[in-house]
């Protein structure tokens, strides 16, 4: 009888074993696509049983700088995704966890043939991620196909252009024309309080998905980008041009060649019809897509933290709590800057803000609020659609003064509101409390006199807020304490601002600017809890 039960089990064994499929996984990561993927290709290269897998990980989307509209975003790119791979025979295999703990089970149950995906590594979980990825496949001894990206292959001590352009110009790899079908159960489609992302109120937010990136892209070719990237333009200008193809990258439901190519087949087609202007607004558009590359690259040898994605403050700035009124005043459009609030309350409602008002909100807060850079760049973090750690906490280490060898960049918001919106058009647009104010109150609503704002039905401090600090003694101080000798210098202000028919320059500002003591940013007097 022992005998047989051996026997039984041996048999049971083998049945397990034959039984497995030996799957060629390809895991999509920001790679959201069929098109000019190398990863796919490489599994489809390997033959049998592929799958297509996503893997929702619990501990990315628990983060504090993500949020639901990115994730909606993300869960539209995917199912996009899905509808591709079912036109071609196959469907997304979706699973939830931590990366190695699912590879494992798929293994256990299945068996894995070989792994193809593209490395990320740009962030210290991103590049421990990889890590333990790499050492789990050789521990169980399954094929690596890992595809670095261009961001990777190319040395920082190299003709780093030209050896991207050249990418660039390679023939973008096809998408297969068919897939077997899925030999394996999906889980089903999470959704955002899965992970316990609330719902945040983004009601204009872009739509995801490689569709929607397409449509995007030949708007933008086909003379939406015309004034792309010119110079002096409004911020209503520069939003009515903007390419908004971001998000999509961020995903990767696009790649970057495959946006290279279309615009500088473009832009030639432009030069022989004699339509020099647009052809120079694609050459710029092109040359930002290449400053983007670098910039995800550059990220790879920046020292960040695992917890904020932020070098450590060397200027010991105060840790603001979610509670704390001036925190709650600058994420909630209550600053009583009216350039800054709109900005604000756009992002809040679109999830899109063009970089140039992103770097103006941080810089404000940790300038002149002094307040800790870690929370405020983790509240801009979740409220943009197209948040990719890496990019994004390069730039912002380089806006909030975090390295003494970079001075900070301390802008003044009121000569930046005359300059990027001299027709008030996007404050009138998002802070409709003060529209009716005349042009030469409307960057400054503190310095009309009473019997204008009472005109309107406007009071300061109740129906829009008074500001909240002095912004001239507040950026000289902050300015003298992020210096490296700690000295006082002229404010750096990094545009000279147009002037607006009928407001005087030379008075703006200045019934703000009194003789202060202390090395504190002076907050005036009024209740910020009245703004919530």
């Amino acid at each position: 009888m022992p005998q047989l039960i051996e026997i039984y089990r041996l048999s049971q064994s083998l049945f397990y074993i034959c039984s497995m499929t030996e799957l060629n996984i390809i895991w999509f990561r920001r790679d959201l696509r069929v098109h000019d993927h190398a990863a796919l290709a490489s599994a489809c290269a390997a033959g049998g049983q592929i799958v297509p897998l996503f893997i929702f990980e619990p501990n990315y989307w628990q983060r504090a700088d993500t949020s639901e509209r990115q994730f909606e975003f993300a869960v539209e790119s995917l199912a996009d995704l899905d509808r591709a791979l079912r036109q071609r025979g196959s469907q997304l295999c979706l699973r939830s966890g931590v990366v190695t703990e699912v590879l494992s089970r798929l293994h256990a149950q299945h068996g894995i043939a070989s792994l193809h995906f593209h490395s990320l590594g740009n962030t210290p979980a991103e590049a421990e991620q990889d890590r333990q990825v790499r050492t789990w496949a050789l521990k169980v001894g399954i094929p690596l196909r890992e595809h670095t990206g261009i961001q990777h292959s190319i040395s920082p001590h190299s003709d780093w252009d030209t050896a991207w352009r050249r990418h660039m110009r390679k023939p973008r790899i096809a998408a297969p024309a068919a897939l077997p079908p899925l030999s394996i159960p999906s889980e089903g489609w999470p959704i955002a309080s899965d992970f316990g992302l609330e719902s945040d109120g983004c009601p204009d937010r872009q739509t995801g998905g490689r569709t929607n990136a397409i449509l995007q892209l030949r708007w933008f070719l086909s003379g939406g980008g015309r004034n792309a990237g010119k110079a002096n333009l409004s911020i209503t200008a520069c939003e009515a041009t903007a390419s908004r193809l971001s998000a999509h990258l961020t995903v990767g439901s696009v790649s970057e060649r495959e946006v290279w190519q279309a615009a500088m087949k473009a832009q030639a087609a432009l030069v022989t019809d004699g339509d020099e202007t647009f052809a120079t607004a694609l050459h710029r558009f092109t040359e930002k897509l290449a400053k983007r590359s670098r910039r995800v690259q550059a990220s790879a040898r920046v020292s960040l933290t695992d917890t904020s994605l932020l070098p450590v403050d060397i200027h010991n700035r105060e840790e603001a709590s979610l509670a704390d009124p001036r925190l709650s005043a600058w994420t909630n459009g209550k600053t009583g800057f009216p350039l800054l609030d709109a900005s604000m309350r756009c992002l809040q409602a679109t999830g899109h803000l063009e970089s140039s008002l992103r770097s103006l909100l941080l810089s404000f807060a940790t300038c002149h609020l002094w307040l800790g850079p870690v929370r405020p760049a983790q509240v801009l973090a979740q409220l943009c659609t197209d948040f990719a750690p890496a990019m994004y906490y390069v730039s912002a280490s380089q806006v909030i003064g975090l390295s003494k060898a970079a001075p900070p960049y301390i802008p003044n918001p009121v000569r930046q509101s005359l300059s990027r919106d001299p027709d008030g058009a996007f404050i009138r647009k998002w802070i409709p409390e003060i529209a009716e104010l005349p042009d030469q109150y409307l960057h400054a609503p503190w310095e009309a006199p009473k019997s204008a704002l009472s005109a309107h039905g406007i009071i300061l401090g109740q129906s829009y807020p008074m500001p909240l600090v002095d912004h001239v003694a507040a950026a000289r101080e902050a300015k003298r304490r992020l210096s490296p000798d700690g000295a006082s210098r002229p404010l750096p202000f990094h545009s000279i601002a147009r002037k607006p028919l009928g407001i005087r320059r030379s008075t703006i500002g200045r019934n703000m600017t009194a003789k202060r003591s202390g090395h504190s940013p002076i907050q005036l007097s009024f209740d910020l809890q009245s703004q919530a």
